[in-house]
């Protein structure tokens, strides 16, 4: 996988972005294995992510998420394709 500064050159993130490299686990976690068990809403929608984290582990090799910017974090959860390709998906999170 590329490092933090080599990927952030790929997606032309600026210069001066905060990179920050997480684990899908750790990336999901919020929503997965520390979430709420008296949640009913949070508990609701687990099994979606949880299925999405078995789609990214079934379809990308070596997968990891680059966490761009602050306030407005631009994540991309990127991998390798069966063809070597890098591949994934991207998100924002509004953290304030």
């Amino acid at each position: 996988m590329p490092a933090a500064v080599e990927f952030a050159q790929l997606v032309s993130a600026p210069a001066n972005s905060r990179i920050e490299i997480r684990s899908l686990a750790n990336f999901f976690a919020r929503h997965t294995t520390t979430a709420d068990p008296f949640d009913v809403e949070t508990q609701k929608i687990r099994p979606r992510y949880e299925q999405l984290i078995g789609t990214l582990e079934r379809r990308l090799r070596d997968v990891q998420v680059y966490r761009l910017g602050t306030v407005a974090v631009t994540c991309y959860i990127a991998g390798f394709d069966g063809d070597g390709n890098l591949s994934g998906l991207r998100t924002i999170a509004i953290e304030t």
